[in-house]
């Protein structure tokens, strides 16, 4: 049974006559007699009375028609949702990203992408920055948002298309009686006998440190570590120890003071990844308004600390969102 015979049924229902379906559907009079002939052999049952000027439909071409039309309505309906998931609008959309971004960039993203996609379905959910790659790379998330340091760069997957998101700077933080006034520059040099409180060895936070100290002629003492930039945050406000910290791990503790390194200092990418095979029509939105909530990420780092600076702590590098 062809989909175009069913049309033609529902047609020549419709309009009362072949020639009338003809015009309707821009056929020949000639076609649409002979696809009522056909359906008629494909069903085994005749569909219309036939007078020298005039057709009937009988009982079985009524049911039938019913049949045609439920039939095409569906067929109507899953083509405007197809559209739908063409335009991104029924789309879905599974972010993953490492916890910083999360909480400072992800959900103002994910806030406007709803909103220009309310029927999309969006989910997040975070993890440490490798299996992020991971995840995206075996098909559990469709964008995911990565970081490397510029002193432990990162290798990642051909498979992955990448594009710039922020490049943060990293910081100091101390408590307020550490070091010079809160905001002004310090030599990493300084900081030779300075307690740390960082990332858990293995991770490239711990490396990223070891290796700065490393440029500068010393090891970092090393007594407390955490993945949670809240535990950093904590060591630090009592006094336990200093943390090197990326613009994304601020917070906003007044207890907490910050000092920027001299002369320029090292600096974290943030990056978006997505399968390069991936066709899924809302990568490229979810890339517009993560950029947006970057740049809007970059000018609160200007007030971070209740301190204003004259620079920011982060850039969001321009990019070319391309398929």
């Amino acid at each position: 049974m062809r989909l175009v015979h069913l049309e033609t049924l529902r047609a020549v229902l419709e309009t009362g006559s072949l020639c009338g379906a003809a015009k309707q559907l821009g056929y020949t009079t000639s076609a649409v007699s002979q696809q009522i002939a056909a359906l008629e052999r494909t069903l085994g049952v005749p569909l219309f009375e036939r007078g020298p000027r005039n057709l009937w439909p009988t009982a079985a071409a009524v049911q039938m028609g019913r049949h045609a039309s439920a039939v095409l309505s569906r067929l109507a309906e899953a083509a405007d949702d197809m559209r739908g998931y063409a335009g991104g609008h029924n789309g879905r959309q599974r972010v993953a990203a490492f916890t910083t971004v999360s909480s400072r960039v992800a959900p103002r993203a994910l806030a406007r992408t709803v909103t220009r996609f309310p029927d999309a379905e969006l989910t997040l959910h975070d993890d440490d920055s490798a299996d992020v790659a991971l995840a995206v790379c075996e098909g559990t998330a469709d964008l995911g948002l990565v970081f490397e340091y510029d002193l432990v760069p990162q290798t990642w997957p051909e498979e992955l298309r990448t594009y710039p998101v922020l490049d943060e700077e990293l910081v100091v933080l101390c408590h307020p009686e550490q070091y010079p006034a809160n905001g002004a520059h310090i030599d990493v040099a300084e900081l030779a006998d300075a307690i740390w409180v960082t990332n858990r060895e293995g991770s490239t936070g711990h490396e990223n440190l070891v290796r700065l100290c490393a440029q500068f002629g010393f090891d970092p003492v090393v007594r407390y570590t955490s993945h949670d930039f809240d535990v950093v945050r904590g060591i630090v406000r009592e006094g336990l120890g200093i943390a090197l910290v990326p613009a994304l791990a601020l917070g906003t503790d007044p207890a907490i003071a910050m000092r920027r390194l001299r002369p320029d200092g090292p600096r974290r990418r943030v990056l978006a990844v997505h399968r390069a095979t991936d066709l899924n029509p809302l990568v490229p939105a979810a890339l517009e308004t993560i950029h947006e909530a970057a740049r809007e990420f970059t000018r609160w780092t200007t007030e971070a600390l209740t301190v204003r600076i004259d620079s920011p702590l982060a850039s969001a590098p321009a990019v070319v969102i391309g398929r």
